[in-house]
């Protein structure tokens, strides 16, 4: 069995719109995007995203998770490897988004790790940071009103390279 490689480029129009609307919600306080990206992910697997962030800024770190999960996680680590905090939501079908307000002590290379779980099966996630100011502040533009009624991952999503 392989293990699968994390993806960036996804398709679930649901979560895009949810994702554009907290986007919207957070430009409308002054906060632009710093970090955006739709991942594939597979259940029960921790998908890393490595970033540099500055000491003393606010940043916003946002993932939307599958609604179909029965668990959804984020986790934070320092450059050392040291955990800073967990968030958890064990019921994603009430709420499946984790919205963490966090402020470095020092600037440093993090590491965000977001976990699914649904069975065997893939899913989508999102995750994006916003930080204060930017150009893109207050520029995003609002959600279309209504999600689509299929809400199935592409079949072959852009930005991801064909295995050979």
């Amino acid at each position: 069995m392989y293990a699968q490689q994390p993806a960036l480029g996804c398709d679930d129009k649901a979560m895009r719109i949810q994702s554009q609307q907290l986007k919207h919600d957070f430009a409308s306080q002054g906060l632009s995007v710093y970090k955006d990206a739709m991942i594939s992910m597979e259940s029960h697997q921790p998908f890393p995203v490595a970033v540099q962030l500055d000491k003393g800024k606010l940043y916003q770190l946002i993932f939307i998770g599958s609604r179909d999960s029965k668990k959804i996680g984020m986790e934070l680590f320092d450059g050392a490897d040291k955990k800073i905090d967990e968030r958890i939501i064990k019921n994603p079908k009430e709420q499946n988004f984790i919205v963490y307000s966090f402020t470095p002590e020092k600037t440093d290379m993090y590491l965000l790790v977001f976990t699914q779980i649904k069975g065997n099966k893939n899913m989508c996630g999102s995750f994006s940071i916003m930080q204060p100011g930017g150009q893109d502040a207050g520029q995003i533009p609002p959600p279309p009103p209504t999600a689509p009624a299929n809400n199935k991952p592409a079949p072959t999503p852009r930005y991801v390279p064909k295995k050979k």
